[in-house]
């Protein structure tokens, strides 16, 4: 027989505040680094390529041409998801033998040894190291991830599932300013302090591990699968009361230069755009739940395709005007899309996939989520700036027709997940 935290659900169960601190802490261990990671080399894009075609050419005497400085850049930039495709591939035998809890322990760690390693990359002198962190950090997070969503998923009473891992979203986009501000040339966006921008990202890490080792309880779920019913028991009392965005987020700066911002007016305009996700995050952990998963994502995957449209049509204006005051409208627009992204299939795409699984099946489809999530990510920093030079504006179809063929999918066979258990999810889904 299988047994599911749900069965220990009863109406008057509520919202703990230990279990609303847990979800926020959980987030350090993965959702925050994701948000972080990408942000944090966007507005350091001229500083890290110059270091790297000085370090190059004074240690090995290499000369990078632009075309291949760009394929390097496109390529490190990658690189974070090579790792998080790996990560997402480790997290599937990890969750199984030492539990959601550890396996969020285990990716802080990583990411504790990782991070930092980026910025030792200046103070070495060695470029190699910008490398070895981004695939170390990529391996980290993506862990960190699969195991953030099925430990959010199992500790939470159905009707806080969607509030619990919406905050995923909510530190991300949290932590995307963070790096974003960051990253600006009036505090540490210079040539000398970048690194510090990286050693920063320890604490997360350190508050993760220390709260994780002397506040966390393992998923009841998982303890029951173990045999260890009275330690689940105490886990369900804890968390549920004695009751029982990629390549748009990476190529910000750059697209705000496209259209006629400044490099330095383009990082900051980046930073303020961040804002706009904080709002919407805070948004989504409210709707998510009063509104429901299906209309959310359907209607936020339409919206994204539409503004993709605009966008596209704004930067061939721009080619064929060199019309500055057009940088506008597209910095709107591009608030515009963070904001829906950050309300509708950002967060859910975190939790989505455990939510539709079976019981015994979530730390496999969290991993197959994520891992896709993932591929994708790497693909589009490596094609995207090729695109954009070989064939302008229309580069932005590689969003428009995955968003649309993706909101059309989910009309017709993703059904409501909103408040179900696991049980009423399957039947829904057998039909």
């Amino acid at each position: 027989m299988k047994v599911v935290p749900e069965l220990f659900e009863t109406p008057t169960t509520r919202l703990t505040s230990r279990l609303l601190t847990t979800s926020v802490i959980s987030t350090f261990a993965g959702g925050f680094h994701f948000g972080y990671l990408i942000s944090a080399v966007n507005p350091l894009a001229d500083i890290l390529q110059q270091f790297i075609v000085e370090n190059l050419r004074m240690r090995y005497h290499l000369r990078l041409s632009s075309s291949n400085l760009a394929l390097l850049w496109s390529s490190l930039a990658g690189c974070l998801f090579v790792g998080a495709m790996i990560g997402a591939y480790l997290s599937v035998p990890l969750l199984t033998k030492i539990g959601p809890r550890k396996t969020l322990l285990t990716a802080a760690t990583i990411l504790l040894v990782s991070t930092p390693v980026f910025g030792l990359a200046y103070s070495c002198d060695m470029a190699e190291l910008l490398l070895v962190s981004r695939i170390l950090s990529g391996i980290g997070f993506a862990i960190g991830i699969s195991a953030q969503g099925v430990f959010l998923t199992e500790i939470s009473p159905a009707r806080y599932r969607g509030l619990t891992n919406s905050l995923s979203g909510l530190i991300g986009n949290i932590a995307f300013l963070l790096a974003a501000c960051l990253g600006t040339p009036f505090l540490l966006g210079t040539v000398t302090q970048w690194k510090y921008i990286f050693w920063i990202e320890i604490s997360p890490c350190l508050i993760h591990i220390l709260l994780n080792i002397l506040t966390f309880h393992d998923s009841p779920t998982y303890l029951l699968s173990i045999g260890k019913g009275a330690e689940a028991e105490e886990s369900l009392k804890a968390y549920y009361g004695e009751t029982g965005i990629v390549a748009i987020s990476f190529f910000g700066t750059f697209l705000l230069r496209n259209v006629g911002f400044t490099p330095e007016g383009s990082a900051i305009a980046n930073s303020l755009c961040s804002f706009a996700s904080i709002i919407s995050a805070l948004l989504a952990a409210i709707a998510i739940d009063k509104i429901g998963r299906r209309p959310l994502l359907i209607s936020s995957l339409l919206i994204l395709a539409l503004i993709n449209i605009l966008m596209m049509s704004l930067v061939f204006l721009y080619d064929s005007t060199k019309d500055a005051m057009l940088a506008w409208p597209f910095l709107g627009l591009f608030v515009l899309f963070t904001f829906v992204f950050s309300i509708g299939i950002g967060p859910a795409a975190v939790f989505i996939g455990a939510e539709l699984a079976p019981p015994g099946t979530i730390s496999k489809m969290q991993s197959y989520s994520t891992s896709v999530q993932f591929i994708g990510s790497f693909i589009c920093p490596v094609i995207y700036l090729s695109l954009v030079e070989s064939v302008g504006g229309l580069a932005f179809l590689l969003f428009i027709v995955p968003l649309t063929v993706t909101a059309a999918y989910f009309y017709m066979y993703l059904p409501e997940t909103k408040g179900k258990s696991s049980a009423e999810i399957n039947e829904l889904l057998r039909k």
